[in-house]
């Protein structure tokens, strides 16, 4: 089982070393738990049955002045614990963000791209300052894991990340990957429409605006998107991730299979999914 949505701004060892990461974790993050032992986070993948998560920095210099997480640490991250999957985050509004991505793929070994157009400001169809990026990671052949949807950072545009501005990206590039986190509520039919209508476009599972994770996915998956329709036309399409911190793993986990979804539905969010994104080899 991967989870392809974790944060890593709970981990003490990283904020003992950077002090000034807490502060902006707290304040441009908007994430106010403390932080724990490395072995914390490995602790609830192994009570959720977890076997990799993939780590997202976000790059927010021209908007916030931070990085909330550098790529750097991320890789430092992978290199101590080989159950993380790192992916690089730059900001689309410098002017060498695409050859820091290329670096961050070719020398730190991150293997996709995190991007929160509604924390970062920039505009999902910029094709003076987004694009360049994206072309970056077709070149890399690496995937982009895109926010959309509600942001819960205090400062995030919401009208930023509207799924449908992304559109003519995703068809200017076939072969990028474009993975649209939290089922970009409340914009879930416009995401939906994408991953039904494109090859390169997938969903991300980490769903939470009321409740718990399990009263979220009832009321999107089950009902709002149905599951006919995620057993017939998503079933390739969707990656399960649990917004770790913010949201617990091992909850997240239950919530999914409350849906009581088939059998090769399951693997296939759970796990399949995010092995072909992720280039790995596919459990049978």
């Amino acid at each position: 089982m991967i989870d392809f949505h974790t944060h890593p701004v709970m981990i003490k060892e990283l904020i003992d070393s950077d002090p000034d990461l807490d502060r902006n974790i707290h304040e441009k993050f908007g994430f106010y738990f403390p932080p724990q032992p490395l072995e914390c986070f490995t602790l609830e993948m192994d009570e959720a049955g977890v076997d990799q998560a993939v780590l997202l920095p976000i790059d927010v210099t021209t908007a916030h002045g931070c990085k909330i997480v550098t790529n750097e640490q991320v890789a430092k991250l992978v290199e101590q614990e080989p159950r993380f999957i790192g992916f690089a985050s730059v900001d689309p509004n410098l002017p060498d963000a695409p050859a820091q991505l290329k670096r961050a793929v070719q020398k730190l070994g991150l293997r996709g791209l995190k991007l929160d157009p509604s924390f970062q400001r920039f505009n999902l169809n910029d094709k003076k300052m987004a694009y360049p990026v994206y072309q970056a990671a077709a070149e890399l052949e690496i995937p982009i894991l895109m926010h959309t949807g509600l942001s819960w950072v205090p400062s995030g545009l919401a009208q930023l990340s509207q799924p449908i501005n992304l559109e003519e990206a995703v068809q200017t590039f076939p072969t990028v990957n474009f993975i649209l986190a939290h089922f970009s509520w409340p914009w879930v039919d416009e995401a939906v429409m994408l991953a039904v209508k494109y090859p390169n476009v997938f969903l991300d599972t980490a769903i939470l605006y009321s409740g718990t994770p399990k009263n979220a996915f009832k009321k999107i998956m089950a009902e709002q998107v149905g599951v006919d329709v995620m057993e017939r036309s998503l079933q390739n399409k969707i990656v399960f991730g649990s917004n770790y911190p913010r949201v617990d793993i091992r909850r997240s986990v239950r919530g999914i299979k409350a849906l009581e979804l088939s059998q090769p539905l399951t693997n296939a969010i759970f796990d399949g999914n995010a092995r072909r994104l992720l280039k790995m080899e596919v459990n049978q």
